[in-house]
């Protein structure tokens, strides 16, 4: 039994010496780095459209408050102002 597992042994590792260890292409880096530069992650069409909604938001918050800011000052000369004669000495 000793001499067949040897023999079994054998052929295993004369199988694993005929593997041949893969080497990749020398340009595969260059390859992948040029084709992650190229790729763009967020097209810049939807960047300037995310900035442009962004300045009119903005830019509507601000005439929003301006406007309130100009009524609350028109409406504070419409109130009445009391005259209390009755208390004059």
């Amino acid at each position: 039994m000793n001499s067949s597992s040897k023999t079994d042994m054998k052929q295993v590792f004369e199988h694993l010496e005929k593997i041949k260890i893969v080497e990749p292409n020398t340009n595969l880096y260059s390859q992948a780095l040029h084709k992650l530069n190229r790729q763009n992650i967020i097209p810049i069409y939807w960047v300037k459209a995310a900035a442009c909604i962004g300045i009119l938001f903005i830019s509507s918050e601000f005439y929003i408050f301006y406007n309130q800011k100009n009524n609350k000052q028109d409406n504070a000369e419409y109130v009445s102002i009391t005259n209390n004669i009755l208390y004059n000495e």
